[in-house]
């Protein structure tokens, strides 16, 4: 699969990521009951569960997970900044993506089977999305080009509801609603 457009997207929101510092840790997000810290664990985690699902032999471990009293404790750990364990999540996300031969591709994530094409679509978004909770956290400014709306919108108009109990669901825990 192509991945230039997540690969964007993912950059973009590393970038927002290296203006974090430990002080703004606790500032709180758009999303209710979660600050920054909170989102960049959920970001930690979403990337390694896609990367999980779309290469299930090969996922990544999961040892290295930090919780958030060791993210407190253990900043500038991995190399300086935030955007640098982000972005190796990400590009192992953006790697698996690039592996797959189909976007038809079904994969499970989240409880839920999915083409991965859907997937990709549904990352796209999450991420250009996170990049705004994280930006409007932080006082600063985002809006995504045109055709990157253009795109999330049309991907969220054209989600198909086969199982609702499921998608919602699967929904709410990727938006970090759910746990």
């Amino acid at each position: 699969m192509d991945v230039s457009v997540l690969h964007t997207a993912t950059e973009c929101l590393a970038e927002y990521l290296s203006e974090v510092t430990q002080g703004d840790l606790g500032q709180s997000t758009p999303v209710p009951g979660r600050d920054i810290g909170d989102l960049y664990l959920h970001l930690i985690d979403q990337n390694t569960t896609v990367t999980a699902a779309l290469l299930p032999e090969s996922a990544p471990s999961q040892a290295g997970a930090t919780s958030r009293s060791t993210l407190d404790a253990s900043v500038n750990v991995y190399g300086g900044g935030f955007e640098e364990r982000y972005r190796r999540t990400a590009l192992q996300m953006e790697d698996a993506f690039a592996s797959v031969s189909a976007a038809d591709l079904r994969c499970r994530i989240d409880g839920v089977e999915m083409e991965a094409g859907a997937i990709y679509d549904q990352q796209v978004s999450e991420t250009v999305i996170h990049t705004w909770d994280l930006a409007h956290a932080m006082g600063l400014t985002f809006h995504p080009p045109l055709q990157v709306a253009l795109r999330i919108l049309k991907t969220l108009e054209d989600q198909s509801i086969e199982d609702v109990d499921a998608v919602w669901e699967s929904a709410l825990r990727m938006s970090g609603r759910l746990s």
